[in-house]
């Protein structure tokens, strides 16, 4: 029986459609390659950051052997090490410096895409992971989780440039998921990273790819889980602080910790900006002079001003005895001088470390509140001060002492009462400054090789 025209038509058209529903469905060829780079790059970003993670825990061990041994090696170890790390850092990468959340910054903004090969590349990962290792191996006071932004956004970058995605905005979002699976897999939290993706990096967030992303940070979080198993950063530290109830001790030390955190913040850029031209002319002076505060400030603490902080701030969180000052402010001025260096290195741990300082040193003022109640919601309002995204701050706290949802509504109004302080001492957000001071002099120097060149072709 022969089919005619209309029944010919019919079958075309109901093929056709078929296969619009199906490809709708299921998704093209094109979108399935563009979830296997999010994939696949979100767990070589977990791996890679496990190992970040393990090296540098390594290396601040055989440090504070070093320092039990004798508190003398670092007075020689510490300032000549850290004059190493430049040399090397300027012969091989002088893009590698800093935390690296600035040039994750830089590189999203649409005139700076022409730095991505240079901020986001192979050779940058690897030197930011020696040399942040090398750092903390010499004791200064710097993190894991600014530079794992970096070598998360690089990692994701290289997988997409490896499978040459077709559409213009994914670079974007390989980028923004990068560097959030990093801050993911260095705390173990992945609230904390997809909070920090749009929080900080906001301006760059696709809507268009926003499931992918958040599924490719949840699954660098997973990649660290599998290997380390479920743990809390801070372990799960015991203390309540209701709001309604101690609304006056978490209003001030949220003015506190704002106040101090703008100060921070205003040191950082403030002494950067002046230390520059100092620094091109001897930049291994400058940098041997701040090795000797470094180590002077480790000398007076007994060393409780060296690395990340990770330690003493897991020790006040125990509650067991109440802080003074010293510790606080030793360590804002240890992390300081450690930044001035230009070594690869992060902020988040000292501050949290400080903040930790501040809330246990401040408890004694309420004695009628939970010591480590106080330490918690400092550590939060400090953070938040210094960085002044309040929602981040208080999510990755939250997240570190073991998901304490009881703390939730304190944690939250210090962290917001601690960033609108630090406003009135410096109005721009920490990270946004720094990649301001970056952008420009990255396009400076760009401009001068351009002009260099062109003398030369002359």
């Amino acid at each position: 029986m022969k089919r005619g025209p209309r029944s010919g038509r019919l079958l075309r058209y109901y093929f056709f459609r078929t296969r619009r529903l199906t490809r709708r469905q299921l998704g093209t060829i094109q979108d399935w390659k563009l979830r296997a780079v999010f994939w696949i790059g979100a767990l070589l970003v977990g791996l890679l950051v496990v190992g970040f993670a393990w090296a540098v825990e390594l290396a601040s061990e055989t440090f504070n052997r070093i320092h039990a041994y004798s508190p003398y090696i670092p007075v020689a170890m510490t300032p000549l090490g850290m004059m190493v790390i430049i040399w090397l850092m300027r012969r091989m990468g002088p893009e590698a410096q800093g935390s690296g959340i600035p040039q994750v910054l830089v590189v999203l903004k649409q005139r700076y895409h022409w730095l991505r090969p240079t901020f986001l590349s192979l050779r940058v990962i690897a030197l930011k992971f020696v040399l942040t290792v090398l750092g903390v191996l010499c004791g200064a006071s710097i993190g894991r989780e600014g530079p794992s932004v970096q070598i998360g956004a690089a990692m994701m970058y290289s997988v997409g440039q490896v499978g040459r995605l077709q559409q213009k905005y994914v670079d974007n979002a390989l980028i923004v998921a990068g560097g959030a699976a990093g801050v993911s897999a260095a705390f173990n939290a992945p609230l904390a990273g997809i909070v920090f993706a749009i929080e900080e990096l906001s301006g760059s967030f696709e809507q268009r790819t926003s499931g992918t992303l958040i599924l490719a940070i949840i699954l660098s979080g997973v990649v660290v889980l599998m290997i380390n198993g479920h743990y809390s950063y801070f372990g799960h530290p015991q203390g309540d602080l209701e709001l309604t109830a101690n609304w006056l001790a978490i209003g001030v030390v949220a003015l506190i910790c704002g106040l101090l955190g703008g100060l921070f913040s205003r040191l950082l850029i403030s002494g950067s900006r002046w230390l520059t031209p100092h620094a091109v002319r001897h930049p291994y002076r400058v940098v041997f002079l701040c090795g000797v505060v470094l180590v002077a400030l480790g000398l007076l603490t007994g060393g409780a001003t060296y690395g990340s902080g990770y330690e003493e701030a897991r020790s006040l969180l125990d509650g067991e005895h109440v802080g003074d000052w010293s510790f606080p402010l030793a360590k804002m001025g240890a992390t300081l001088v450690s930044y001035f260096t230009g070594l690869p290195g992060g902020l988040f741990s000292p501050s949290l470390a400080a903040g930790a300082g501040i809330g246990s040193a401040m408890s004694g003022w309420f004695p009628e509140t939970s010591v480590v109640g106080i330490t918690v919601v400092a550590m939060a309002a400090f953070l938040a001060g210094v960085i002044q995204r309040p929602i981040t701050s208080f999510v990755i706290v939250m997240e570190l002492t073991g998901n304490r949802h009881d703390l939730l509504l304190s944690l939250m109004v210090g962290a917001f009462l601690s960033a609108a302080v630090s406003k009135l001492v410096w109005s721009r957000p920490l990270y946004d400054s720094l990649a301001e001071r970056m952008a420009s002099g990255a396009g400076m120097a760009a401009e001068g090789r351009r002009l260099a060149g062109e003398d030369k072709t002359a």
